[in-house]
């Protein structure tokens, strides 16, 4: 029976931002559960789009269906056209991961407004055009799971990352708000809280700096991917029906400091 309940069988999951270690992780974990899963860049860097191609690849192996998406992630139209191209291809949407991110670090006296405006479309407002445009599917289903990813530096601040801090908050509370507006609709709002990763680029290459993190973290080192992926299917599984509107943050026991 608890088996059960954690099955994706017959869903279908978009994983917004996908072409990251932490995106792949999620998408495949979805895949693994039983969801068919579709999977965008945030931008349409060869890159990225070569990193999507290989997670959807990753997918397809496990035998679920989906497909990759060189997107903008900033841009409204794209993000509808994918939305769309999920009920097309893939008979609906039942599950949405955003996980767009760009990590921004510089003092705000240096922070043009280009690159200020460029950190909060990214990192926020991608997720309220996915989420809006997933909403229209959902709304008419009566049922659908949305998983924001956020991270440990919108509840915590860090010098020199103003314009992230800001964004990733923002992102915490309108996961709130979306919880009390779709509450009464059969859509659960949920957010992950993601702490310092081993796995992405800067950290993982930085040996000073992931001492120095690893210093700081009761639990004495930084966090893999892969450990996001348990929570990720538990918020998309019928086992998190009841719960909404909250961040739950997996990050060594950093914010158990005072």
């Amino acid at each position: 029976m608890v088996q059960k309940d954690f099955e994706l069988t017959g869903k279908v999951a978009l994983v917004l931002g996908g072409a990251t270690s932490l995106g792949r992780a999620l998408a495949v974990a979805l895949a693994e559960a039983g969801a068919d899963v579709a999977v965008t860049s945030c931008t349409q860097d060869e890159q990225e789009e070569a990193a999507v191609n290989a997670t959807v690849d990753e997918v397809r192996a496990i035998g679920r269906r989906g497909f990759a998406a060189a997107i903008d992630v900033t841009d409204a139209t794209q993000v509808d056209a994918v939305v769309q191209r999920a009920v097309d291809e893939l008979g609906g949407l039942h599950i949405l991961v955003n996980n767009p991110d760009l990590p921004f670090a510089k003092p705000l006296p240096e922070v043009s407004d280009e690159e200020w405006q460029q950190v909060l479309a990214t990192n926020l407002t991608a997720v309220f055009l996915a989420s809006r445009a997933a909403a229209r599917v959902m709304l008419r289903q009566g049922k659908g799971k949305v998983i924001n990813i956020s991270s440990l530096l919108g509840e915590r601040g860090v010098i020199n990352s103003a314009a992230y801090c800001a964004a990733k908050a923002g992102v915490i509370n309108m996961t709130r708000a979306l919880a009390l507006e779709w509450a009464r609709e059969g859509i659960n709002v949920n957010c992950i809280g993601v702490g310092f990763l081993d796995d992405v680029p800067g950290i993982g290459e930085d040996e000073a700096l992931k001492a120095s993190l690893e210093h700081y973290l009761p639990m004495r080192r930084l966090a893999h991917s892969q450990e996001m992926a348990g929570l990720a299917v538990y918020l998309a599984s019928d086992a998190s029906d009841f719960i909404t509107g909250q961040t739950i943050f997996i990050e060594g026991g950093a914010l158990s400091h005072v």
